[in-house]
C-alpha cells in the first residue's frame, strides 16, 4: 500500500510540475551532449594512434637485422610494404583524421642516413584541435617503449618533449592547448 502511495505522490508531483520535470530532463540530455562533444575520447584520434603504432611496429620489424634505420623514407616504407592498409590513400601516407604522414629523418621526410638509430612520424598542417587530442591521447606502456620524444612545432616555436625534464612526456593536455596551433607540425621520435 505504502508503495501505491509513493506512486501516486510522483504521478500527482509530476502532473503539476511537468514543465519543471521536462526542463530538468532536457538539461540533463544537453549537458550530456555538450560533455561528449567536448569530453569524449575522439574515435579518429584513438584510430590514428593505433594506426601509427602499427606502422612503427612494421618499421621496427623490417629493420630488425639491420644495424640502424638507413633508407628509411616515405618512399621506401611505401615500396617495403611497411604501411597499413588503412592509411595508404593514392600512394600516400593519412591518418585517421587526414593529415598527410611523412616519415624519415626530419620534417621534411629526409631518408634516414647510416648511423641513425631513430626515425620519426611527421604529422603536418594539423589542426590545433586534432593536434592538442594527439599529443595528449593516453599511450600504452608497451608503446611507451619504443617512444623518445614528441616535438610541436607551430608558426612562432618548437618544443621538444622527452621523459623526464621540463617538458616532459606523456604531454598533458593544459600543455598542448598552449603550445598546439593550427597547421602545426607533430614529430613523434621513435626508436
Amino acid at each position: 500500500m505504502d508503495m501505491r502511495k509513493s506512486l501516486n505522490k510522483i504521478k500527482i508531483f509530476f502532473v503539476k510540475h511537468h514543465l519543471f520535470c521536462l526542463g530538468g530532463i532536457g538539461f540533463v540530455l544537453v549537458f550530456a551532449f555538450i560533455w561528449h562533444i567536448t569530453m569524449a575520447p575522439n574515435t579518429k584520434i584513438a584510430e590514428a594512434q593505433q594506426n601509427m603504432f602499427a606502422l612503427t611496429e612494421n618499421i621496427r620489424n623490417f629493420y630488425k637485422k639491420r644495424p640502424d634505420y638507413w633508407g628509411l623514407s616515405t618512399q621506401s616504407a611505401l615500396k617495403n610494404g611497411l604501411i597499413p592498409q588503412m592509411m595508404l590513400k593514392d600512394s600516400k601516407i593519412y591518418s585517421a583524421v587526414g593529415q598527410n604522414i611523412l616519415i624519415g629523418s626530419d620534417e621534411a621526410g629526409s631518408v634516414v642516413m647510416p648511423g641513425m638509430r631513430s626515425f620519426y612520424i611527421i604529422y603536418d598542417g594539423v589542426s590545433k584541435k586534432d593536434c592538442v587530442d594527439m599529443v595528449s591521447y593516453p599511450i600504452s606502456e608497451q608503446n611507451k617503449l619504443g617512444l623518445l620524444g614528441v616535438i610541436i612545432k607551430n608558426n612562432k616555436e618548437e618544443v621538444v618533449f622527452q621523459w623526464g625534464g621540463k617538458n616532459s612526456l606523456p604531454i598533458k593536455k593544459d600543455k598542448a592547448t598552449k603550445i598546439c596551433r593550427n597547421k602545426s607540425i607533430i614529430l613523434w621520435n621513435f626508436e
